[in-house]
């Protein structure tokens, strides 16, 4: 079964079932279905993933208000 970590998003494949942070991906998918686009809905690894995949530079110490501005100025 796959399982996502709902803070980093890191998806692994295990027969064992994992607690915390972690949850079934087609449960995380179904939770994610319908959600608009929003960063203010965004984890703040997901606005870094974001910035870092268009190549925006951001401070390691960004607040996620900062890093939500940074990402509204950059969006496609």
């Amino acid at each position: 079964m796959e399982y996502i970590n709902k803070e980093t998003l890191v998806i692994i494949e295990t027969d064992c079932k994992l607690l915390g942070d972690w949850i079934p991906a087609a449960e995380f998918a179904k939770s994610q279905e319908g959600q608009v686009d929003d960063p203010e809905n965004r984890t703040v690894p997901e606005i870094k993933s974001k910035l870092d995949e268009l190549g925006v530079e951001y401070s390691d110490k960004a607040k996620k208000a900062e890093l939500i501005a940074l990402l509204e100025a950059h969006k496609e």
